[in-house]
């Protein structure tokens, strides 16, 4: 590469053959920032290999698992590959919009405190777009994380630009996790810095049935992988633990699944996430959705601290 990149772009794909080529497209198509673009083939088995091999753009740099490591080590494989001190994730079913690189940078260079900036997205639900800003608003790092925590934020890899020093700091992305990796992996980013949220909508989210997102399914046990980590959703934040564990009963009941229902209740149990107790179940819910609500506007989230002392 001539020139060393301002911002790396780390695109982890498994068996995308088709969308991944909307999402490398995106990319090169970004002006204001001078790039590199790391494609990490989780061990494809559908043909994707065979198209990234024709790729000649020399901005491109593409890693081959040698197996299947699932998101979050096909992540932390593009992290060791990148050269430049800032890093943007792309998920392969995803786009970049105009600004997506050059954006973030602009709020990195005149803040030297920050670790990550979070960006708006258009989502499109089916064939139907949303367009899903957010507040604009700097978060110290314990509001940082206790917004994670408490899932106050919008959280997902394609709207995450970090330091790469800091990533690196924290060990990257955990392996062991295919679901809720990227709020997982900024709640332990959050003690190095403080994070900034701009409203730009700077990428797209696709709808795809296959995506790990809405594998409704296997929510219950990716909650489950997920407290493993962060086990203070049993103990000091075990209302919020709670409502999330509920959150996932609720989505099988709507989903008409009671099978599911059933088995993750059972998961859920076992995990110290929910009891008996219906009645502090309910009163629980409630009380962390009266909170959240509390802190859904812009003025609330600028206002944050840190945990309340109720919660």
């Amino acid at each position: 590469m001539p020139d060393q990149p301002d911002i790396s772009v780390v695109l982890a794909t498994y068996n995308r053959a088709t969308s991944v080529r909307r999402a490398i497209a995106s990319v090169l198509a970004q002006e204001g920032a001078r790039f590199e673009l790391i494609v990490v083939d989780d061990a494809s088995t559908d043909g994707t290999r065979d198209y990234l091999a024709t790729l000649a753009d020399p901005r491109i740099r593409v890693v081959l698992a040698e197996r299947n490591l699932g998101p979050s080590g096909a992540r932390n494989l593009g992290l060791d590959a990148a050269q430049a001190e800032i890093v943007a994730f792309l998920d392969s079913d995803d786009a970049f919009r105009p600004g997506r690189l050059a954006v973030p940078l602009k709020v990195f260079a005149v803040d030297p405190e920050l670790v990550c900036v979070l960006s708006g997205a258009v989502k499109f639900i089916r064939a139907a777009p949303r367009e899903m800003p957010i507040a604009a608003v700097r978060l110290a790092p314990a509001a940082f994380e206790w917004a994670l925590i408490a899932d106050l934020i919008p959280v997902e890899a394609t709207s995450t630009t970090v330091r790469r020093a800091a990533a690196l700091a924290v060990g990257g992305f955990c392996e062991t996790l295919r679901l809720t990796e990227d709020r997982e992996f900024l709640i332990r980013l959050a003690r190095k810095g403080a994070c900034r949220l701009v409203p730009d909508l700077l990428w797209e989210k696709s709808w795809s049935d296959d995506s790990l997102s809405n594998d409704w399914a296997a929510a219950g046990q990716g909650l489950i992988a997920y407290v493993a980590q962060r086990p203070e959703y049993r103990g000091r934040f075990r209302q919020l633990g709670s409502y999330l564990a509920t959150k996932v009963l609720v989505s099988h009941l709507r989903n008409r699944a009671p099978l599911a229902f059933l088995r993750d209740l059972g998961r859920l149990a076992a995990a110290g996430l929910v009891d008996a107790n219906v009645a502090r179940l309910v009163r629980d819910h409630r009380a962390v959705s009266r909170y959240r609500r509390a802190m859904s506007s812009e003025a609330a989230l600028a206002a944050l601290t840190g945990p309340p002392e109720s919660l």
